[in-house]
C-alpha cells in the first residue's frame, strides 16, 4: 500500500510517497479505505518532534472513507459503509486506514 512517509522528525521536506506494509485488522478495528484526511495541529507537533513521533512514521489524525474489512467483534460497522473517526496517531496519510470500532461514527447519506 502507498503512505506518505515523514523520512526524518522535524523535517517535513523529508515527506515522501512511499510503499509500506499491508494492514491486518484485530477483531475490534475497522480497515477503511482513505477519501480524504486533514492535516491537524497534532499532526504537525507530532511531525516536528514535540509530542512525540519518529523517523520514518506515516502521520495523520483525521480520515473519512469507505470500509473494506471490519475485525470479528465489529457489530456497528459493516463493509461498504462510509466513516469518519480521529485516530491520534492512526497515520491517516495512506491509501488505507485502521480505525478502532470505538473511534468511528458513520457519514450520513446526505452528506458528500
Amino acid at each position: 500500500m502507498k503512505a506518505v512517509v515523514l523520512n526524518r522528525l522535524g523535517d517535513f521536506d523529508s515527506l515522501v510517497d512511499a510503499e509500506v506494509r499491508d494492514l491486518k485488522v484485530s477483531a475490534d478495528e475497522i480497515l477503511v479505505k482513505t477519501r480524504a484526511v486533514a492535516v491537524d495541529p497534532i499532526d504537525i507537533k507530532i511531525g516536528n518532534g514535540s509530542r512525540g513521533g519518529r523517523d520514518g512514521m506515516i502521520l495523520g489524525s483525521a480520515v473519512a472513507g469507505d470500509i473494506i474489512a471490519v475485525g470479528r467483534n465489529v457489530r456497528g460497522f459493516k463493509v461498504g459503509d462510509r466513516l469518519a473517526a480521529n485516530v491520534r496517531g492512526g497515520e491517516t496519510y495512506a491509501e488505507e486506514v485502521l480505525v478502532p470500532e470505538r473511534l468511528a461514527a458513520h457519514i450520513p447519506d446526505n452528506v458528500t
